[in-house]
């Protein structure tokens, strides 16, 4: 039953922000990530500290449910996860993140 509250608070966190960051604060992949994004120029994001949240658990279950990961951070950009921090780095140095980021209308102005 808790799984199926956090795929309902994930659902509606990622189709309301267009960046959304499941994150742990001293999860050095998690600081990577958040860290890349602000560098590529994101203008805003939505993260979420799930050691800080008592559904934190259920949550990395529902992530798990949903993008075949428990583990974190899971970038969202645009309700689709882009994966963790590695994955992260890899479409930033690859400069697709900066695209993709671009085609959503998501970097400073």
């Amino acid at each position: 039953m808790a799984v199926q509250k956090s795929l309902k608070f994930i659902e509606q966190a990622v189709r309301k922000d267009a960046v959304v960051v499941f994150s742990k604060t001293t999860c050095s992949f998690s600081l990577m990530a958040k860290r890349i994004l602000k560098e590529a120029g994101v203008s805003k994001m939505t993260v979420f500290e799930l050691e800080r949240r008592k559904d934190g658990e259920s949550i990395q279950d529902a992530l798990q449910e949903m993008t075949g990961k428990r583990t974190v951070p899971n970038v969202f950009i645009k309700g689709k996860s882009i994966g963790g921090g590695t994955e992260t780095a890899e479409l930033y140095q690859s400069g697709r993140l900066k695209e993709l980021l671009e085609e959503h209308g998501l970097l400073k102005k």
